[in-house]
């Protein structure tokens, strides 16, 4: 574990899986889905490492071990994720590996941030592998779950509004949130666009110039994160050399699929390998 400091003051520790036999070894830098601590992704990044990459996980301002608290009154949104959280990741990265190569995975939000990022400093990351990571637009959604999907993030929004917080481990869906976290998503649910009411920064003319390999990932059968969804986040980023694939699940990993697939994971782990193997 490493001290990650933003530029803002806020802290987090980031989990890091060195190789003392090959530290120019590509390293991956796993963000959590939303409402995830770092430590859910142990299995994966153990298992990557055994892969023979290196691995840095981050943490999502509010969860685990982030200074900042998801509760009531706290004041971050996906500003502050993209602006302060993840250039000092990425910075303690490169302190960390000085000589290796770096590439983004992102986990559902975890991926949809970093690419926020990615589109501000390319030259970060040699490419990125977004798991589970779709647009929020409600129209990623068939009817009437696209209804649903529509009706549900604005009623979060409203239970947040009024308890100053989304409560959402005691709701048991999209974990402890901020109110602006919460706004952020919703505007995007609303739009498509990134765009969000808590950054001056207009994401859609930037995604577009991020020309980097990304491999995404489609969990068949993942309704947090439909193919529809995630092929409309892809078709933001014009200039990049985009690779899809369906990851199915067997097994107990099926009932859980945004999330099963952390402990299921070795066909990702191999896909992961193939991708990196031919983007170096």
């Amino acid at each position: 574990m490493e001290p990650v400091r933003a530029a803002d003051g806020a802290t987090s520790q980031v989990r890091l899986y060195r190789s003392a036999d090959n530290p120019s070894a590509p390293v991956l830098v796993c963000m959590p889905a939303m409402g995830t601590r770092a430590a859910y992704y142990a299995p994966f990044a153990e298992a990557l490492f055994q892969a023979g990459f290196q691995v840095a996980v981050g943490e999502l301002r509010g969860q685990g071990t982030s200074s900042v608290r998801a509760q009531r009154g706290a004041r971050y949104g996906y500003h502050e994720m993209v602006a302060y959280d993840f250039p000092a990741l990425f910075r303690t990265v490169a302190g960390a590996f000085p000589s290796a190569p770096h590439y983004l995975l992102g986990h559902s939000l975890g991926g949809q941030l970093g690419m926020l990022y990615l589109s501000q400093e390319p030259h970060m990351a040699k490419g990125a592998i977004l798991v589970g990571a779709p647009s929020c637009h409600y129209g990623g959604w068939p009817f009437p779950k696209s209804l649903g999907m529509l009706v549900g993030i604005h009623l979060a929004v409203g239970i947040a509004s009024v308890l100053g917080y989304f409560p959402g481990r005691r709701i048991g869906a999209l974990g402890n949130n901020s109110t602006q976290t919460m706004c952020d998503m919703a505007a995007q649910v609303r739009t498509g666009r990134y765009q969000v009411p808590s950054s001056d920064v207009d994401f859609e003319p930037l995604l577009p110039r991020v020309d980097l390999p990304v491999l995404a990932v489609a969990i068949e059968g993942d309704n947090l994160a439909p193919r529809r969804g995630i092929q409309a986040f892809c078709k933001k980023l014009t200039s990049a050399q985009v690779t899809h694939w369906e990851l199915v699940l067997d097994g107990s990993a099926r009932r859980l699929r945004h999330y099963g697939w952390v402990h299921a994971n070795a066909s990702l782990v191999d896909r992961v390998r193939t991708f990196v193997s031919s983007h170096r």
